[in-house]
């Protein structure tokens, strides 16, 4: 089967969600909670599907919470390709009240993988490159064992000649900015960015900052500021995978840079208006388009 994405979540998310409001502090009886899959990668895998992209979607995966992840993924029509580990999935917990600027958070920061499950997943992905297009490398990994595997993944990819793009932060980015072979394209906001050194080797850089102007950098030399169009958000998780998703897309339908700059802010947007995380539909995102404002330098 051929693929026009394959997409890595190292550390993905099963996540407890209630989409209302809640007291702190007292018993909440609601109607109904929903079990969401989620982490940057499955959010990008999941805005691209519904865009009608053939996306693979692989990263680590055990237990029982593993399991009902994939099969989530698989019913948005991604490709599953987990890797099976022997510690389960992190599951976690969210209330998104409309009435607050950022939803309530709860969630480990990981779990435990070898590094012969690290191996599992390099092996995983070498074996789809030969049917990918493009390979989008998104969020954390679930354990410091892992802190090598994106140095190694930009590696494979070099030598199979794969365009990927990774972004991800923490002693696995530093390690990958360190690396043989950089990303083509890396999306830090500007915490990300000032701490840590390497990035000026990045072809593409789209430095982000809250609710200010977006930069993008390539080669070394800024080309264009993005401003998104003003709105009042209701929950901004997810925008920044829905921002890297609008630009796969646009890269993968082969437009110019400002359209997909454009699409690619617009997209973002569109999330921060819901109050779930990435589930945004094409139909969502048209109307924001003539909002957003790009300066080109």
């Amino acid at each position: 089967m051929l693929f026009d994405a394959l997409v890595i979540n190292a550390n993905p998310l099963l996540n407890l969600v209630h989409p209302g409001p809640y007291t702190p502090g007292a018993v909440n009886r609601v109607a109904a909670l929903a079990m969401v899959a989620e982490g940057k990668g499955v959010n990008v895998a999941r805005v691209l599907a519904r865009h009608g992209h053939r996306v693979a979607l692989t990263g680590f995966a055990g237990g029982h919470s593993g399991a009902w992840l994939r099969e989530l993924v698989r019913a948005e029509g991604v490709h599953d390709a987990f890797v099976e580990t022997l510690a389960p999935l992190r599951v976690g917990f969210m209330a998104s009240d409309p009435q607050d600027e950022h939803p309530t958070t709860v969630f480990p920061g990981g779990f435990q993988v070898t590094e012969a499950e690290c191996q599992a997943l390099l092996g995983r992905v070498e074996s789809l490159l030969d049917s990918v297009r493009l390979v989008i490398a998104s969020g954390s990994v679930p354990d410091p064992v892992a802190d090598g595997l994106y140095a190694d993944l930009l590696a494979l990819c070099g030598r199979r000649g794969v365009r990927c793009w990774l972004d991800a932060y923490g002693p696995a980015m530093g390690r990958a900015l360190a690396g043989p072979v950089a990303p083509g394209l890396s999306k830090p906001n500007r915490q990300e960015w000032a701490q840590s050194p390497g990035w000026e080797r990045v072809e593409e850089l789209h430095i982000t900052d809250g609710a200010a102007a977006i930069e993008i950098v390539e080669s070394g030399r800024e080309l264009w500021r993005v401003w998104p169009p003003a709105l009042r958000q209701v929950n901004p998780v997810g925008s920044g995978d829905c921002y890297l998703a609008g630009l796969a897309h646009g890269w993968l339908a082969g437009w110019s840079w400002e359209a997909r700059l454009r699409y690619a802010v617009a997209a973002g947007a569109a999330n921060a208006l819901r109050p779930d995380v990435a589930m945004i539909a094409p139909e969502e995102i048209q109307p924001l388009l003539d909002g957003v404002c790009l300066k080109r330098l």
